[in-house]
């Protein structure tokens, strides 16, 4: 994902910081060897060249969960961390298979 905030990584966590606020990334039951990293936000060199050149993202970031080659199911929760409230306070929503999905399936 691309952001304009301050990226921290330790593994499968990551800290996104910018302007006093913060939110916390995990990749939840994480396969072995998935790891978050970062990059700037330009194209990879082994990209096709553009028409059309571009624009500079100053001050952008791109934060990237480096896996393996395989089949995977990814989760990742994006946590903000509000004001007033303690790590005992956010809840990991139960994992439910896509194929299970519905309006209310996070209940």
């Amino acid at each position: 994902m691309q952001t304009n905030a301050t990226i921290s990584t330790d593994g499968t966590s990551a800290t996104l910081s910018l302007d006093g606020k913060t939110m916390k990334v995990s990749i939840l039951n994480a396969p072995s060897g998935a790891a978050f990293s970062t990059s700037d936000a330009v194209r990879f060199t082994s990209d096709p060249t553009p028409a059309v050149a571009d624009q500079a993202n100053p001050g952008v970031s791109v934060l990237i969960i480096d896996l393996p080659a395989g089949t995977y199911s990814l989760q990742v929760l994006f946590n903000p961390q509000w004001s007033g409230m303690s790590s005992s306070d956010y809840v990991t929503p139960k994992a439910v298979a896509l194929d299970s999905w519905t309006l209310t399936s996070h209940n």
